[in-house]
This record gives C-alpha cells, sequence and structure tokens, in this order.
C-alpha cells in the first residue's frame, strides 16, 4: 500500500500544475502556467459564452507589454457543430452594438478556418485602435450584441466583466485599471 501512495505522490508532482479558475457573475477568468526550458509564464484569460454559444474572450501573457502602451484584445470565437458553416466568414465583418449606446458600434474583421478535426472555426480581428475604447465601452455596457452581417450572432452579457478583467490582469502582473472613455 505504501508503494501505491508514494508512485500517487510522484506522479502528482511531475504533472503540468493546473489551470485556476473564477467566476464573476457570467463571466470566467482562467489562469494556466507555461513552463519551458527557457521561460515561465502564465497564460491568463477572461471569457463569456461557450456551451454551443460563441465566446467572447480577452487574453494577456504575463511578461507580454500591457498597459498603458498595449491592451488586451477582446474577440469572439465561433466553433460550428460538425458539417455546419460559421456564420462569421472569411472576408467578413463582425459589429459590436452596445445597450448604453445603439449608435456606437466597433466593427471587427473577420478569419474563419477549418480545423484540424474538419470543424469550422472563425474568430473576429479588432483593430489595434479600437482595443481601448472596445473594453472601455465592454466596461460601460450591460451587454453587446455581436452581429455578423444581417445575423446576430449572439447578445453577450456584460454582468461581472470589470470584475473578470480586474482578476485576469491582476494575475498577469498588469495594471487593473481600464482609463474612462
Amino acid at each position: 500500500m505504501r508503494i501505491v501512495s508514494v508512485f500517487c505522490l510522484a506522479a502528482l508532482a511531475a504533472s503540468p500544475a493546473a489551470a485556476e479558475y473564477w467566476s464573476y457573475k457570467d463571466w470566467r477568468v482562467t489562469v494556466a502556467p507555461h513552463e519551458t526550458e527557457q521561460d515561465s509564464y502564465l497564460t491568463c484569460r477572461a471569457a463569456t459564452g461557450g456551451d454551443g454559444d460563441p465566446v467572447l474572450a480577452l487574453e494577456v501573457f504575463s511578461g507580454d507589454a500591457g498597459p498603458p502602451d498595449f491592451f488586451p484584445m477582446a474577440r469572439v470565437l465561433e466553433y460550428a457543430p460538425r458539417h455546419y458553416p460559421t456564420l462569421m466568414q472569411q472576408g467578413g465583418t463582425v459589429d459590436f452594438i452596445f445597450d448604453f449606446d445603439r449608435t456606437f458600434s466597433i466593427a471587427a474583421g473577420i478569419n474563419s478556418w477549418i480545423s484540424e478535426e474538419g470543424l469550422a472555426e472563425a474568430e473576429s480581428v479588432l483593430r489595434f485602435e479600437d482595443h481601448l475604447p472596445m473594453l472601455q465601452a465592454m466596461k460601460q455596457g450591460s451587454w453587446v450584441e455581436i452581429w455578423a452581417g444581417n445575423d446576430m450572432l449572439y447578445e453577450a452579457s456584460l454582468s461581472g466583466f470589470t470584475a473578470a478583467y480586474g482578476k485576469m490582469m491582476d494575475e498577469c502582473g498588469f495594471s487593473l485599471a481600464l482609463p474612462a472613455g
């Protein structure tokens, strides 16, 4: 019995560290450590959606440049069921329309591809100059509609976004504050 216990402890010590997870209303934060021979860093991610819906997410890596020079990019990730296309199509645009001012929107380009598993996937790609205005609008809003052409792709709740953003940034060693818009 003692040999099994020692073996189990050795296996646990050799396994990579597990990601940490927090929930803030409709948002969740994950922090995953990564170790290489040259470096050690964290991937910190705040996201909402999933479970069949698109995912609205932000991601930062510890050790990268951060605020005030660079802010994380919000992006939408869409995964289609097998044999179906994504609503977001290569060369199209996605529009983010916020509840607090329906005349204010941010547009992003779309990259789409077929994964190694043969599944259609797509993501939005914001222009660099839109990263901060997008984050400021997400902080101010209660929800954001995400449109691909004439189809509403997803209505993402922003409830808990500010807390999730702060936790994500803190865990990766960056400033918590988002400048006012």
